[in-house]
């Protein structure tokens, strides 16, 4: 078994061990949907479903389908510059299955890892698509963060006018702040090689074994892109096309409900809303979206109730699980497909070939 292929076996162990605390993550969502719903009027619940505009729902799976599109174009560029050349149809399906286990693991990471692995078996190249993936993610999340400062701002700027609580929507724009700020530290790491240096004299000592090497040739894949700073920014401008998409997503879903909810407050919150979703403390978010959105537009919007706030959120859920279902399909049906989460040991072994 070649050095490329225990690395990949070695990241898919790692998420089997994430795995198996699922049920941990399955319990904290379960319990955060059944405290959620005894706050809430069962009957107005229902009658929120109930009154659903179908058109809108449909465009709200539409725009989903293209997000999901445009990612895997994103996706695609970024393996390009690491010399990965994977055919549309391909690179598509790969990532529609990618989307597919996103909605089933905690912090949503599960598909990037089974991407990897596609990724791997085509090119043979672990390292590549390691940091092609990661930083897919990486300038997803920043993307998302940069739609927020501008509706922050006017958020922030006309909270009273608006209705907000005192320093509401100042605290909102802080949290997406701080996010870019982690994110863009995180960034330096992956693509400085001076700070890496720095990280490496600081952690290297506990490192031991093979980990230390193996560290160093994925920071070595990572930096194809530090000279390619026209090629990220390129990237860049895609990934806020996704998440313009993904936001709005959830601008329709608020329409199909029959709501009249300004669409700033969607570029603000759903960005602050997928920070705390990508922490590994559910699974697909579920719950804590679903709470969060109560908490912040039930005090930025007059009127709208927690039951009405609470469909919104979990209809996004619902929407991002049917149109990943095409995943589903793609990854059950193929003749060849990565190896499933359970034929993977603890020590990071395949049980069976593929």
């Amino acid at each position: 078994m070649g050095g490329g292929e225990l690395e990949v076996n070695g990241a898919i162990a790692g998420l089997s061990k994430i795995v198996r605390t699922r049920y941990f993550r399955i319990l904290v969502s379960a319990a955060l949907i059944v405290i959620l719903i005894s706050r809430l009027d069962l009957g107005r619940t229902a009658e929120a479903f109930r009154n659903l505009s179908l058109g809108f729902l449909l465009l709200a799976l539409l725009t989903f389908a293209a997000s999901l599109v445009l990612g895997n174009f994103q996706w695609t560029l970024l393996l390009r510059l690491q010399g990965i050349r994977l055919s549309f149809r391909k690179s598509l399906s790969f990532y529609f299955v990618g989307a597919f286990f996103n909605n089933f693991l905690p912090a949503n990471i599960g598909g990037d890892v089974v991407r990897i692995y596609d990724v791997y078996q085509e090119s043979q190249r672990a390292n590549a698509s390691i940091a092609a993936t990661v930083t897919d993610r990486l300038f997803g999340m920043i993307a998302l963060a940069l739609l927020a400062v501008p509706a922050g701002i006017v958020v922030a700027s006309r909270a009273e006018k608006l209705g907000l609580q005192r320093d509401f929507g100042r605290m909102s724009l802080l949290i997406v702040l701080a996010f870019i700020g982690i994110l863009g530290l995180a960034a330096a790491v992956i693509f400085s090689r001076r700070l890496a240096r720095f990280i490496d004299r600081i952690l290297g000592p506990l490192l031991f074994g093979g980990l230390r090497e193996r560290f160093k040739r994925v920071y070595e894949s990572f930096q194809v892109y530090a000279s390619k700073s026209r090629n990220l920014g390129a990237v860049l401008v895609v990934a806020m096309g996704v998440q313009v998409l993904r936001v709005i997503v959830h601008y329709e879903i608020s329409k199909a409900m029959g709501l009249s909810i300004q669409a700033m407050y969607f570029f603000l919150f759903i960005p602050v809303i997928a920070i705390f979703i990508a922490l590994p403390i559910s699974i697909g978010g579920l719950g804590v979206r679903e709470g969060l959105e109560i908490f912040f537009f039930c005090r930025a919007v007059n009127g709208l109730g927690r039951e009405q706030a609470f469909t919104m959120g979990l209809l996004a859920y619902i929407v991002g699980i049917v149109v990943s279902l095409v995943g589903g399909v793609i990854y059950f049906s193929r003749n060849s497909r990565p190896q499933s989460i359970e034929q993977i040991d603890s020590g990071g072994n395949m049980n069976g070939k593929r």
